[in-house]
């Protein structure tokens, strides 16, 4: 369980870093951190699905749709000429929401 503890502590860190990234100024509009956020928000929302046995269907639906949120943010922002808010929010819903869920499943 210590093994366990340590993963969510550095997925903790790693959401709050990359969060903090993707709203600064200076680097907000690098793909670095886009795909930083996109990356966490993949690996979160795999840890989250299979996380739940196959008869609870309504968690692992929860699961997939903050991860698809998260998707489709990254979608807006590569189709826009420039970042926008709704983006930024989409992904940060999805990585916050989805460490969030993964740590007080339902």
């Amino acid at each position: 369980m210590g093994e366990l503890l340590i993963i969510l502590i550095v997925l903790g860190i790693l959401v709050i870093i990359g969060q903090v990234l993707l709203y600064l100024k200076r680097f907000g509009d690098k793909r670095g951190v886009w795909i930083q956020n996109i990356l966490l928000n993949l690996l979160i929302g795999f840890i989250s699905y299979t996380s739940f046995p196959d008869n609870y269907t309504a968690s692992k639906m929860i699961a997939l749709v903050l991860f698809a949120a998260g998707v489709v943010g990254f979608i807006m922002s590569i189709v826009g000429k420039k970042t926008t808010v709704g983006a930024k929010l989409l992904i940060s819903i999805s990585v916050i929401g989805g460490y969030l869920f993964l740590i007080f499943s339902i």
